[in-house]
């Protein structure tokens, strides 16, 4: 029998945006920005100087509202630059500017970047994951996820969600704790254990060997899930205690199954408990002293989650994800990438701190 206060955790919806704003992209990557003396530059980071609206006769710079002469060719954007005509492509971006995003993150210790991903992004990460309208396929395990398809290191890369980490950190020097995976979560058969409440490595015990940080000390990780599949409260959407970040770690009765409840023991998933609704192709960024925990699955289908941990520079990685990066640049997947996703990608994968002996 249900008890009365369990699979009552408060819903946090996410609206839909209404509009996106744009990038202005180079074929190796670079984006097209306004600086604080009003000179158009290239930019390798993402930040409000290269976000930009579509205008009728021209571009907007949406942080100063300055408009930039353009010309419009085949989805292409021809603007002057340098003493030069340049092309740049008209990329999809976020619905919001960056500093939203990043106030948002340091005063509740988590930012959702609504669909941020495109739609044939999402696409590939479902097929990957063998969910959603590819749920009769079985996911590869053969070779690392980010060999498979271009989409996995777009996803990777994506620019807002590490420039929020990096600002987040205070840092640029981070690296991936474990080789970018995916998370499917099957429905629940109301018998199986599950997940129980938790905060992520460096703040609990590591098989990489890492001393249990300071919750009060320097941020050490920064969890970021994408949302391969829509994510809803009934299909198992992850469960947070929103704020925690700044408190101790769970009570025991949050976790019965660890303190002499039996193996199957549902963790807590009542009122107190919060789940972030947000539609596939959306990127949730929280600090990784947040309590969470895995949803249940009441849907008949699989929901699938692309899931990285950013760690600092002195965090001992769960796995070596160097291996891994070997492997992905001798694939297409790796020529399919432009240069700054190919750089950012692999500076996250190779620089890391040796794992111990």
């Amino acid at each position: 029998m249900t008890v009365e206060t369990e699979f009552q955790e408060r819903v946090v919806r996410v609206k839909l945006p209404t509009h996106h704003f744009k990038y202005l992209t180079t074929h190796d990557g670079s984006m097209l920005g306004l600086n604080d003396a009003g000179d158009l530059v290239l930019c390798e980071e993402a930040d409000d100087q290269v976000i930009w609206d579509v205008e009728p006769n021209g571009l907007q710079h949406v942080a100063t509202q300055n408009n930039l002469d353009a010309k419009f060719e085949s989805g292409q954007c021809l603007i002057s630059f340098d003493g030069d005509t340049n092309v740049f492509s008209i990329d999809h971006g976020p619905e919001k500017l960056p500093s939203e995003y990043l106030e948002h993150l340091k005063q509740e210790g988590w930012v959702c970047l609504t669909r941020i991903l495109t739609e044939d992004v999402v696409d590939s990460l479902q097929r990957v994951a063998g969910s959603d309208a590819y749920e009769h396929m079985s996911m590869n395990n053969d070779s690392p996820k980010i060999c498979q398809d271009v989409a996995v290191g777009q996803a990777i890369s994506e620019p807002i969600s590490l420039w929020l980490i990096r600002q987040y950190m205070q840092t640029r020097d981070l690296h991936l704790g474990h080789p970018p995976g995916f998370a499917v979560l099957r429905p629940y058969d109301g018998e199986s254990p599950v997940q129980g409440w938790h905060s992520d490595i460096p703040y609990i015990p590591s098989v990489g060997g890492n001393v249990v940080a300071d919750r009060k000390g320097p941020i050490k990780a920064v969890q970021r899930n994408v949302c391969v599949s829509d994510f809803e409260k009934e299909n198992g959407a992850t469960a947070y205690k929103l704020g925690s970040h700044t408190d101790d770690n769970p009570p025991p009765e949050w976790n019965p199954a660890r303190f002499g409840g039996p193996p199957n023991a549902r963790p807590y998933s009542g009122p107190d408990a919060d789940v972030v609704e947000a539609p596939a192709g959306s990127i949730v960024l929280y600090d990784a002293r947040t309590w969470h925990r895995a949803g249940f699955n009441h849907s008949k289908h699989k929901r699938a989650a692309m899931l990285q941990s950013f760690q600092a520079a002195d965090v001992i990685p769960k796995r070596d994800t160097r291996p891994a990066c070997r492997k992905w640049q001798a694939t297409l997947a790796y020529e399919q990438l432009n240069r700054r996703q190919q750089r950012e990608i692999t500076e996250l994968l190779m620089n890391q701190p040796d794992l111990p002996s």
